[in-house]
């Protein structure tokens, strides 16, 4: 034993040499190399364990240059070895570690290649000085140059590694101009991206989506590749309830990872989020001027804390509420804001629609004497919310575009006798109740675009002289494309006696659908005039017309007919950890799964294949079932190659009964998309359903994962 441990250094060495041979072997069929799943978690160490060779390494180097004479007393060489052998050991584990993470998808650029190729040049020189260390006596001019090469291979390494995690510039950064002496654009100049949004991206996003790592396939160094967005998609959809990509990430749980930035950087501020959210909700114009923008709107308070600017802020005679209420009615889709700092004065921003309830109104009552904005845009409030709102006595400004208000209570605002500005823009509200809103002596401003308001009575209103109304821009010959219209069933999987629900902002609009997958257009498909039955697996397409309008860019969603209840489920066969959903309940939760957010809805398979069991505890007359699945290409998401369905009244008595072959993609397919796989087979009595779905086992030549396994997704069965 105490010959081993006397021995401790040569182990290691056998050992480092070892795991270089390994490294070696693997940069030579790199092309054929694909990370296991399992291993990816080794690759996710590298900048746990990169500092400490780094360190050693430099150590042992900078002694071995101060040394003059062989009898130095600075010199000790079984120190010096120690010091050599350790670092010898952990460079390889750490350039082993960033040559699997540097398999996984983002790193594309020159400067992960040269750092790629310095870390294993490190790693097989540590090892060669220690080899040589016999030949290589530290006060020798020779030794010492050598030693000097490899600690600026050394420095370069760690610097394009900072590069890469950090930015180009992030050495040199402090050495260039400070902040204080960048000139500030004047607040009359700014523009809401070049000087707002523009800048947080830059601190927050930009590390990990430029030209030399693009996570996702999403880069944002110019407005044509943030428009671009990523192997996901754009990166904003204001015809989705949580705004798409960017704003939902953002509210993501920090656990999630999904959540944007990832964890361990540097988050938004609670103030930049509500900024990026109020730049889409805004159309995301890559134009607007801060000074067009009303005072109360929020981009405009965030430009006053940012930009500053001479303009004198309303005075209140309110004290302002107590932090940690304002803290306790916050919640992921609702902020409450000061309007600047040290201001009593609150905003409130609504932005999920799925999400929003009547009651979140009512829950900010104890805010009622602080909150004068309220923005409450595309959620689902109704007219008897109105008389909600009608309780916060010190609101100044209220926005409602594109909510369900018809207008029928909009006499209540009566009540609010500081309301100057009140936006209803895409709203069903008519002229008479339009008109009612002469009756508030505060009332400066309205906002009433697309609202379905003909242009006669447009013009009536323009010539008042108490309120200005805001109608938009229209012209004679400049014809405007309308919204699509929204889905506003959430559910896909929908019950015998449920039924799924249109509707268009603008009054006047026509929606036109179809179920059968052809395109809907303005003539021959069908128009909606009551909710839709669902008899059958279906795609819903939907477009809208209105006259003097272009048609709408189509809305479409996947909609299942419920079918048998399923007492239990069992899966025969591992689900990979990052992916595994409720398990086997998730088989038959009827939830099906999102096509953005896949971590938690999903049932992920790389390894192996699908296998799974349900039960049912009394024989269904079983004719069909249906596979409810998911493809994204880009994210390696691929159909399966198989799939069975097997039926008896027990496992042991299970017979085929369909087999389905989909067809490998022959070329990229952009974004995400649910598919669906009707097994349909002879009617007959049923206790036990087995399906068996296998994943592609080789991406084909024209993916950038070529050669490597396909992921397969899974989530609802459903019995019919």
């Amino acid at each position: 034993m105490r010959r081993y441990l006397s021995d401790w250094k040569g182990l290691i060495y056998n050992l480092a040499f070892f795991l270089n041979g390994l490294l070696v072997f693997l940069l030579l069929f790199e092309d054929r190399f694909t990370v296991p799943i399992w291993m990816q978690a080794v690759g996710r160490m590298h900048p746990l364990v990169l500092h400490f060779p780094l360190v050693v390494l430099i150590l042992y180097c900078l002694w071995v240059v101060i040394v003059e004479k062989p009898d130095s007393t600075r010199w000790n060489a079984q120190l010096a070895d120690s010091l050599l052998i350790i670092g010898t050991l952990t460079a390889v584990v750490a350039a082993f570690s960033g040559f699997i993470l540097s398999k996984e998808d983002g790193y594309e650029s020159d400067t992960l290649l040269w750092h790629k190729w310095l870390g294993i040049a490190i790693s097989l020189m540590s090892i060669v000085l220690y080899g040589s260390r016999k030949y290589l006596a530290p006060w020798k001019l020779h030794s010492k140059l050598i030693v000097g090469a490899f600690l600026v291979i050394v420095f370069v390494g760690g610097h394009l590694g900072g590069n890469l995690t950090h930015g180009e510039d992030f050495l040199i950064s402090p050495l260039g101009p400070s902040q204080d002496e960048t000139p500030k654009v004047a607040f009359e100049e700014a523009k809401v991206f070049d000087n707002l949004v523009k800048p947080v991206l830059e601190q927050k996003c930009l590390s990990c989506h430029n030209e030399e790592k693009a996570k996702g396939g999403l880069q944002i160094q110019t407005q044509a590749l943030l428009v671009k967005g990523g192997k996901g998609g754009m990166l904003w959809d204001t015809t989705k309830a949580d705004l798409g990509l960017l704003i939902s990430r953002l509210h993501l749980p920090l656990e999630d990872k999904k959540h944007m930035p990832p964890r361990g950087k540097v988050q938004l501020t609670d103030e930049e989020i509500v900024l990026l959210a109020a730049w889409v909700k805004g159309g995301s114009r890559f134009d607007q001027m801060v000074s067009s923008l009303s005072p109360q709107s929020p981009v405009y308070a965030y430009a006053q804390n940012v930009l500053g600017g001479g303009r004198t802020e309303e005075q209140y005679d309110f004290s302002g509420a107590d932090a940690d209420e304002v803290k306790k009615l916050n919640t992921t889709y609702r902020l409450i804001k000061p309007l600047s700092a040290e201001s009593p004065a609150l905003f409130v921003n609504f932005y999920n629609r799925a999400n929003f309830k009547s009651e979140d109104i009512e829950g900010l009552m104890p805010l009622k004497g602080q909150i004068v904005s309220m923005d409450l845009s595309k959620m689902p409030v109704k007219d008897e919310d109105i008389k909600r709102l009608a309780q916060f006595p010190e609101l100044r400004k209220l926005i409602l575009n594109f909510t369900d208000v018809t207008g029928a209570t909009l006499g209540e605002l009566k009540k609010l006798t500081k309301l100057r500005e009140l936006s209803l823009s895409g709203t069903a509200v008519k002229m008479a109740q339009i008109k009612t809103l002469e009756s508030i002596p505060s009332l400066k401003k309205v906002y009433i675009w697309s609202t379905g308001l003909s242009v006669e009575e447009l013009a009536t209103l323009k010539k008042g002289q108490k309120i200005a109304f805001e109608t938009g821009f229209r012209s004679d010959t400049l014809v405007l494309a309308l919204n699509p219209p929204i889905i506003v069933t959430e559910k896909q999987l929908i019950s015998k006696d449920e039924k799924v629900t249109l509707k268009h902002q603008i009054a006047g609009t026509v929606i036109r659908y179809t179920l059968d997958g052809t395109e809907p257009d303005s003539t021959k498909s069908l128009v909606y005039d009551k909710p839709i039955a669902i008899t059958k697996n279906s795609t819903l397409k939907a477009r809208a017309f209105r006259a003097g309008w272009y048609g709408s860019k189509q809305v479409d969603k996947v909609f299942f007919k419920a079918g048998y209840p399923v007492d239990s489920a069992q899966l025969l066969t591992p689900v990979d950890p990052g992916y595994k959903g409720k398990g086997a309940a998730s088989l038959f939760d009827g939830k099906v799964g999102d096509t953005e957010r896949v971590s938690g809805t999903w049932l992920g398979f790389n390894q192996n294949d699908f296998q799974g069991y349900l039960y049912f505890k009394k024989p269904v007359q079983a004719a069909n079932v249906t596979i409810s699945m998911l493809r994204n290409i880009g994210s390696y998401i691929f159909p399966p190659t198989r799939i069975e369905v097997w039926g008896g009244a027990n496992e042991k008595s299970l017979k085929l009964l369909k087999v389905i072959s989909p067809e490998v993609p022959k070329k990229d397919i952009p974004g995400a998309e649910n598919l669906v796989y009707e097994a349909a087979f002879e009617p007959q009595q049923l206790s036990c359903i087995k399906v068996v779905a296998k994943p592609l086992s080789k991406i084909p030549e024209w993916h950038g994962g070529k050669g490597g396994k396909g992921w397969m997704f899974i989530d609802e069965l459903i019995v019919n």
